[in-house]
């Protein structure tokens, strides 16, 4: 609908200012989200078998030993759910982005309906790193309060260490640090695969003398930069990758807030055949309905722009649940500034 005023303006252009790409967020790759049909989230762990086969004398019982043992786990799910509201004022004079006297209508629930989106992808995200990085997810908002531990192995933190940090760049040894991380799956069953950190903790890795060393001899000599750190690292520890991630939000206070922060390493190992995490998506009524609620993110649109009051539209989406982390033991965390 056009507003009733002319205008020798032109707008030619829309910017839109983006900070979370949902795109390019990984957690989803690595704690990938699945259904769970109940409200209660529940998984059997195996114990594997200890030792070895005895000793036998001929004529004698074979000795007796314990099966591995199983045991069941349980954890609650959480609900996570806002809504975006449309009041009269906007829905009457809001105007249409890259026009001059285009009403935005219908246009604005589109976009706040992104929004919202946006926001769920980023605390979706934003779960999955806390696991990550903190071996827990703490919450303590809106009066919701509650802490769930995976029982992850301590993280190694060398950040005091005045020599052995990364930002010592003239005595650190970054890649004697990650060979040693990576030892740590000496036992488990697991091999070491993905090792992330973000651009700033991989700037330091390169700048450390140590690291520029190993290097002399290498195509890389001379012109080491983040946009070339990952093959330098696959080159000298070819049996892993390495991937830098840098992506985040911007908080309440508008301060940018890294998913994995700076001077953050978390190696990621795996099993063949084995699931080592998953997001559990708990059922929700919003998808459904009452007799047959499903799990997975949902998204609703009320609209009481013409038989109220005060007119409104509001957007809400959600999703019930959390992450599962099955085998703690292949994660393995560092703390290198």
């Amino acid at each position: 609908m056009k507003f009733g005023f002319p205008s020798t303006r032109e707008l030619t252009h829309v910017v839109r200012n983006r900070v979370s790409d949902t795109t390019k967020f990984i957690g989803k790759s690595i704690c990938p989200i699945v259904p769970v049909y109940a409200a209660e989230i529940e998984y059997d762990v195996l114990y594997p078998a200890y030792g070895m086969t005895s000793a036998h004398k001929i004529g004698t019982d074979p000795k007796t030993v314990s099966t591995p043992k199983m045991e069941t786990k349980r954890s609650g799910t959480a609900y996570w759910k806002d809504t975006g509201r449309l009041d009269e004022e906007k829905l009457l004079n809001l105007r249409k982005a890259g026009t001059i006297n285009e009403r935005a209508g219908r246009e604005a629930v589109y976009q706040l309906a992104l929004q919202q989106d946006t926001r769920l992808d980023v605390r979706i995200e934003w779960l999955v790193w806390q696991m990550l990085t903190k071996n827990a997810i703490a919450i303590d908002e809106n009066n919701v309060k509650f802490t769930v531990v995976f029982g992850m192995p301590d993280k190694v933190d060398i950040s005091a260490d005045v020599q052995k940090k990364w930002t010592a760049t003239a005595t650190s040894d970054p890649l004697g640090f990650l060979t040693g991380l990576i030892q740590g799956y000496r036992g488990t069953g697991a091999k070491a695969r993905t090792v992330y950190m973000n651009s700033v903790t991989a700037g330091y890795a390169i700048q450390s003398a140590k690291f520029v060393d190993m290097l002399k001899q290498s195509n890389y000599t001379g012109y080491l930069s983040t946009l070339n750190a990952v093959p330098a690292f696959k080159l000298l520890m070819p049996d892993v990758d390495f991937v830098i991630y840098d992506e985040g939000y911007l908080d309440d206070s508008q301060t940018f807030q890294p998913f994995l922060p700076d001077g953050e390493i978390v190696v990621y190992g795996d099993y063949p055949g084995e699931k080592v995490m998953d997001f559990g998506s708990t059922i929700s009524l919003h998808n459904g309905g009452l007799d047959k609620p499903q799990p997975g993110k949902f998204s609703l649109i009320e609209d009481k722009s013409g038989n109220e009051k005060n007119p409104y539209v509001d957007v809400t989406v959600g999703i019930y649940g959390l992450p599962r982390l099955y085998h703690p033991n292949y994660i393995r965390r560092a703390k290198v500034f």
